[in-house]
């Protein structure tokens, strides 16, 4: 009898070896067993947001296909990093692209306009990409009509110049002038008539100067949120506004070759970095204890627009920023089905679909850094 009990002792011994190992988010990038860690550099955050693009994917209204726990404006950011995704990958969703297409035309205004000019504006952005991804030409034209609205109703002589944020509302703020002087950079981008190049140029670098003009670059080189009484309003410095005025500050660069304009790109990107950053280099959106519906979809804003920016000034200064934020964020931020939270350097305390689509946004980011530096 000594020999089998032997045995018996010696093979609980060996169960922790011979028993399968509970992976944990550290030691897989998807939590379905499928992508191990040997993956290293690009590949890994490209893993990361395979996941995250398929949480996404659940979170969607199977009515109108946007995202649950997202707004209006949000959806379109979220397509957007969507699309992005699709582009770094080599993966095709230009169905998903058609549906929310078909699903959302004639919602509001039509054409994606409604009463906000910069929620106007988002969708803009985001069916140019899909437009540059597929081809389809009804994308860019949604996105000429959109300019074209934007001009026609929210461009005033009060203050100046400048697009108000809403129909019927004088308010001068940072993001909607930002979008407008991007939307038209990149509509000119897009034209084969002189003239039409010409024209959408004009505006954007008049939309530009006055932008420039208005007072609401600060000291620091960051923008507040907006003008009362022409005045700078020493708002908030979100992240979005500093995000979109990078790739506006890009285009612009690319259509005229005055390097002025990434000079001053450049100074808001280090500034934002700096100053809108916790103690360990998180971007952090300070806004006390309720972030709002709004507020989680400006980091992924700033840090899509960051990796824009790089694309031509290969800081590595800007990479490794990304990148650290990248991995805190997959380490503390998120949930068991890739859901996050709005605050990057955690805890996890509960999802949104606008900050999860700020995550991907995130590891777009860093796969686009790590696959334009090798």
């Amino acid at each position: 009898m000594r020999t089998p009990l032997l045995l018996l002792w010696l093979l609980l011994l060996a169960q922790p070896v011979f028993c399968q190992k509970k992976h944990t988010i550290a030691e897989y990038s998807d939590l379905r067993g499928s992508r191990p860690t040997e993956l290293k550099g690009a590949a890994l955050y490209a893993s990361h947001a395979a996941d995250i693009d398929h949480a996404l994917l659940v979170l969607q209204s199977p009515v109108d296909h946007l995202y649950k726990r997202a707004g209006w404006w949000n959806a379109a950011n979220i397509m957007e990093a969507m699309i992005d995704h699709s582009r770094l990958s080599g993966a095709t969703d230009k169905r998903r692209c058609a549906v929310i297409f078909r699903a959302n035309r004639h919602k509001m205004l039509g054409s994606f306009r409604n009463w906000a000019y910069d929620d106007s504006g988002w969708w803009a952005m985001a069916w140019l990409k899909a437009y540059d991804l597929f081809h389809v030409a009804s994308y860019l034209t949604t996105a000429q009509k959109i300019f074209d609205y934007m001009l026609k109703n929210g461009w005033d002589d009060h203050c100046n110049g400048g697009m108000n944020w809403m129909r019927n509302h004088p308010y001068k703020n940072a993001v909607t002038n930002e979008l407008f002087i991007l939307l038209a950079a990149r509509l000119a981008s897009h034209q084969t008539d002189t003239a039409r190049r010409a024209y959408y140029l004009g505006w954007s670098i008049k939309g530009y100067n006055w932008l420039a003009q208005s007072g609401m670059l600060n000291d620091d080189h960051l923008y507040n949120d907006g003008l009362d009484h022409c005045i700078n309003n020493k708002g908030n410095t979100w992240t979005y506004n500093q995000g979109v005025i990078l790739a506006a500050e890009k285009e612009l660069f690319t259509l005229t070759g005055d390097k002025d304009y990434l000079e001053s790109a450049h100074k808001t990107a280090l500034a934002c970095m700096r100053i809108v950053a916790d103690k360990d280099s998180i971007l952090t959106d300070k806004l006390g204890k309720d972030a709002g519906p709004d507020c989680p979809q400006f980091k992924g804003i700033f840090v899509r627009e960051l990796a824009e920016l790089n694309s031509v000034l290969k800081d590595q200064a800007i990479t490794r920023f990304i990148l650290h934020n990248a991995d805190i964020a997959w380490q503390k931020a998120q949930n068991s089905d890739h859901l996050f939270d709005f605050k990057w350097q955690g805890p996890y305390r509960d999802w949104s679909g606008a900050a999860t689509g700020a995550a991907l946004d995130l590891m777009n980011a860093a796969t686009r850094e790590l696959q334009e530096t090798h």
